[in-house]
């Protein structure tokens, strides 16, 4: 059916541009667009002369809007909606201009969502920008900082970008808070800038999240308590939510609405002392605004547990000196030794769950035995160390307990097992092993500044560990030591480069100043690949399917990223 255009020049001109089949540009336009407003005492030719006389697309604008009749505009937005004209980038973008219908630029950057984000983000920013998003309504529950955005989209030639994809734990829901960027050409970043999605469901069903595990409480003296992040560089919950804390002693309720960086602001306190509990209820401002559902509790630490050491333990790290311990009582193992079994804490030793999960890809018995359960609350672990006499490896054991410094809602602070953490129910190996780790080289202060995977391998294999640097310029010596050391059972982890460099990791899911557990390669088709482990158990690059933290890199992308190889000798 023909597009019904009431102004007939208007109509002949568009006529004959479809019947070409020609892309049309704007040159193209400009003539389609010299029919317009042509009663004001021009006709097309000569208001086509005057079109290409101005100097500004401006100016342009403004004499075909101050000629255009009523029906002409209808005509025109038919032509936009409903027409086949092949229009180019900046044909459509003068159109739309004539309709006001161009997309105002936000205030604070030149990037904003436009419309529904049901088929995922759309929106302007200037041509050619890459656009990076975070999901920060998602972004709590994992290990994501609010200025981790994934690239999903790249802006046309008018600015516009489409069809932007946030994928598995940080998929788009009705009414999340999008947080956005966009990269220019110059390598420079816009403002960051936060919208909220909409047009994906009838209504918003995802409450503001709350990461529990990262909320701090401690006894201020004088019946207040703070409550603090204790990992600031990531979020407790989403910007704008209102968390509620119930004093469960006195029923005594405490507001606190999140900053723009996802935290508490600076000084928050509530009224409490050492022992309280506090109910914690959150709310979006859409959901659960009656804080009828609560998210879970946090505990002021500093009431003696009565609890006595069976074992003395290892000091904590310094800024965890207020924390209590708790006794865990879970069983040693479940389902033998996994990868996945150790799990880094707040502590900065993930080369030790990084050497540790690399072992138990190949020697998971070796791991199973080296702990013994003593059958009186007591665990010996056994590791080896060089004898300066002999040279020959010998066994040193460390005696510990359950006991472990808790975080406030009640979980390890330091290294646990995957999934369940409760007292009576986590698995214990990896963190005993950890403690037992930290018992032998002073303390926990002592391991969580940092090392090297190869020296855990060699302490706890009683192999001499090795490192090679990695480099673009030696992916084949690298790509045939990794290979040679993982089919002959060997442990292989890798680290990234420092925070010095900590922009080559922009938008790869992988972190600076890190270890990994190499767990694999493969070669398909001729490309090789590198299979690792994130010892957090998760976050890792997008498209790796579940966020386990196991995930591939293509060689020369892993020689990129990665600085230092650590194995041990055969």
């Amino acid at each position: 059916m023909p597009l019904p255009i009431s102004d007939r020049k208007l109509s002949d001109a568009y006529r004959l541009l479809e019947s070409s089949q020609a892309r049309v540009d704007d040159a193209k336009a400009l003539e389609l667009l010299s029919h317009v407003g042509d009663g004001r005492g021009y006709d097309g030719k000569s208001a086509l002369a005057k079109l290409k006389g101005f100097s500004s697309r401006d100016e342009q604008v403004d004499f075909i809007k101050k000629g255009m009749t009523a029906g002409e505009k209808k005509d025109l937005v038919a032509i936009l909606d409903k027409g086949t004209l092949q229009l180019d980038p900046g044909a459509r973008q003068l159109i739309e201009a004539i309709l006001d219908r161009n997309a105002p630029q936000p205030i604070g950057g030149p990037i904003t969502l436009v419309g529904s984000q049901a088929n995922g983000l759309a929106g302007v920013a200037l041509p050619g920008d890459v656009i990076e998003a975070i999901n920060i309504s998602a972004a709590p529950a994992g290990r994501l900082h609010m200025d981790e955005g994934t690239v999903v989209a790249t802006a046309g030639a008018d600015g516009r970008f489409s069809a932007g994809k946030l994928l598995a734990d940080q998929a788009i829901k009705e009414g999340d808070l999008i947080r956005m960027r966009a990269k220019h050409a110059d390598g420079s970043y816009s403002d960051w800038v936060t919208a909220k999605a909409t047009g994906i469901a009838p209504k918003d069903t995802r409450n503001a999240e709350v990461a529990l595990f990262r909320i701090g409480a401690a006894d201020a003296g004088g019946g207040k308590v703070d409550i603090t992040n204790i990992n600031a560089s990531r979020q407790i919950s989403e910007p704008g939510a209102k968390l509620q804390f119930t004093n469960v002693r006195t029923g005594e309720k405490s507001l606190v609405t999140i900053d723009a960086n996802g935290s508490f602001p600076a000084g928050f306190k509530v009224n409490g002392k050492a022992g309280d509990s506090f109910s914690v209820a959150a709310t979006d401002g859409v959901n659960n605004v009656d804080f009828a559902i609560s998210v879970g509790k946090v505990t002021v630490p500093g009431v003696d547990s009565g609890v006595v050491d069976l074992i003395r333990d290892p000091a904590p790290l310094d800024e965890h000196k207020t924390y209590d311990k708790k006794r865990f009582e879970g069983p040693l193992f479940k389902e033998g030794v996994t990868i996945h079994d150790a799990v880094q804490g707040q502590i900065g030793d993930c080369y030790f769950p990084a050497a540790i999960s690399a072992i138990a890809n190949h020697n998971p018995d070796l791991l199973k035995n080296m702990v013994k359960d003593n059958g009186d609350g007591t665990y010996t672990v056994t590791f080896k160390e060089r004898d300066p006499r002999t040279y020959q490896f010998r066994d040193v054991k460390i005696d510990v307990d359950g006991d472990l410094y808790a975080r406030s809602w009640g979980g390890p602070i330091y290294g646990s097992g995957k999934g369940d953490r409760g007292e009576k129910t986590m698995e214990l190996w990896f963190p005993l092993v950890e403690k037992a780790y930290a018992q032998w080289k002073g303390s926990y202060e002592t391991i969580g500044n940092g090392g090297m995977a190869s020296d855990v391998m060699q302490d706890v294999m009683g192999k001499d560990g090795r490192d090679m640097w990695i480099s673009e310029g030696n992916q084949a010596q690298v790509w045939t030591t990794l290979k040679r050391a993982l089919d002959g059972k060997q442990p292989v982890a890798a680290g990234t480069y420092g925070e010095t460099q900590a922009a080559r990791y922009t938008n790869t899911g992988v972190y600076a100043n890190h270890a990994y557990s190499v767990v694999g390669y493969e070669e398909v088709n001729g490309e090789k690949f590198v299979q690792l482990r994130n010892p957090w158990g998760e976050s890792e690059p997008a498209g790796n399917g579940p966020n386990d933290g196991v995930f591939k890199l293509k060689l020369a992308e892993f020689s990129r990223l990665y600085q230092t190889l650590m194995y041990t000798n055969p």
